[in-house]
């Protein structure tokens, strides 16, 4: 339920339109991310989630902040 309410917030933004979201066995757990142009979102099924833009380091947020911190990454 979680990762359908964060692709429903990335797909209103036109850049994640079609993005395809990846999966990553790691130590934590099973990492999901998605990428659009030099932007990726991260996350894990609990816990935040985390917004990287290029090589910069990792903003993160929680659901709710999700879309704002998108809307100024892009």
């Amino acid at each position: 339920m979680r990762d359908k309410s964060i692709l429903k917030k990335l797909k209103a933004f036109r850049e994640f339109d079609g993005a395809i979201i990846n999966r990553y066995p790691a130590r934590e757990g099973l990492l999901k991310f998605i990428k659009a142009g030099n932007v990726i979102v991260k996350w894990y099924n609990r816990g935040k989630i985390a917004v990287q833009v290029g090589d910069d380091d990792d903003i993160v947020c929680g659901i709710r902040e999700l879309s704002d911190v998108i809307s100024e990454v892009i």
